[in-house]
């Protein structure tokens, strides 16, 4: 990856075709895990209305899903439940929209051919979606401190978490490429 620099409104990065079939796999398989392949919101409001307060729950009982969709009252289950129903799909949705613009911009580099382009106003979605798959692979490895992390990276080199660990890196780097070219 050649990092993210600022052209006007928008930030450019060079990617290679592997990079971007990686992150586009990274990112349809968040997606998918929350339920967002193939779905096509109604066109009537309140056919949308109803779809969010009785739409598919999300599967809770996997770590992924329960970082990327924390409860907001840990001591009250109750609460807990009643701020879900009415938030948790358009929570969903949000992640859904973002994951889509990222695939979007993959898309038009044309499997890395093209620079990779990212307007000023798509920006939060990138990062929302990268952080939520960089999140994805620290729960997958267990992290959730620096000494976790730290750990992981003295693994011998044949353990397969190893890949994992360079890729958590790696899309560190991407965020941090990305937020540098933003504020310059």
């Amino acid at each position: 990856m050649i990092p993210f620099q600022r052209d006007g409104g928008e930030l450019v990065a060079e990617l290679d075709d592997f990079e971007v079939a990686l992150v586009a796999s990274l990112v349809a398989q968040v997606m998918e895990l929350i339920g967002g392949a193939g779905e096509a919101p109604a066109s009537d409001p309140f056919a949308r209305w109803a779809d969010e307060l009785n739409g598919p729950a999300l599967d809770r009982s996997d770590p992924v899903v329960a970082r990327l969709f924390p409860d907001a009252y840990e001591d009250d289950a109750v609460a807990a439940a009643e701020h879900r129903r009415y938030s948790e799909d358009a929570h969903r949705r949000q992640r859904i929209a973002d994951s889509e613009v990222v695939l979007a911009d993959l898309a038009a580099t044309q499997d890395g051919e093209e620079p990779l382009v990212v307007a000023v106003a798509d920006v939060d979605a990138w990062l929302k979606t990268l952080n939520g798959v960089r999140l994805s692979l620290a729960v997958r490895l267990g992290i959730e401190s620096e000494e976790d992390h730290a750990d992981l990276e003295r693994l011998p080199a044949r353990d397969p978490r190893t890949q994992l660990v360079s890729l958590y890196d790696w899309l560190g780097l991407v965020l941090e490429s990305l937020l540098d070219a933003l504020h310059r």
